[in-house]
């Protein structure tokens, strides 16, 4: 196997879900005909896609998420903080790992737990302000009050 090509999110609202990560993310969507489901299919890069299928298969997953690698981690972690969608539960607060990568979570509309992840050489250019802010945990693998 040499990577992922696709990730598939059961949503309870295709349009707003698909808005969601167009508009917060700038994937772009691809038309895919013949689809026997409500669906989207979106393009992450050339070589990667979230499709997303609105099916009625109950609640997501509590801890079960994918993880997007973005280049300014400060941004998406201000602007996804203004949406009031990180989400500390599942797996502790903002932390930074040992190779100096930082991590966060967030709920999209369906209420899929999405993990966001920094470059581990853009740690130097990472908003101080996100140190000091209440959700920042500090210490890597720590969850929330130290359990897991």
């Amino acid at each position: 196997m040499t990577r992922i090509q696709h990730v598939t999110l059961i949503v309870d609202d295709l349009a707003a879900c698909r808005d969601f990560y167009v508009d917060e993310f700038g994937f772009t969507e691809r038309r895919v005909e013949g689809l026997d489901y409500p669906g989207a299919f979106l393009v992450v890069n050339e070589n990667q896609e979230l499709h997303l299928a609105e099916l009625p298969d109950g609640p997501p997953s509590f801890r079960g998420h994918f993880c997007l690698r973005v280049d300014n981690f400060s941004a998406v972690f201000h602007r996804m903080k203004e949406l009031g969608i990180l989400d500390v539960r599942p797996w502790g607060r903002i932390r930074e790992l040992p190779g100096g990568s930082l991590q966060l979570y967030i709920r999209d509309p369906a209420g899929n737990l999405v993990e966001i992840t920094s470059e581990p050489e853009d740690r130097a250019g990472i908003d101080e302000a996100i140190f000091t802010d209440q959700l920042y945990g500090g210490e890597p693998y720590r969850y929330g009050d130290g359990s897991v």
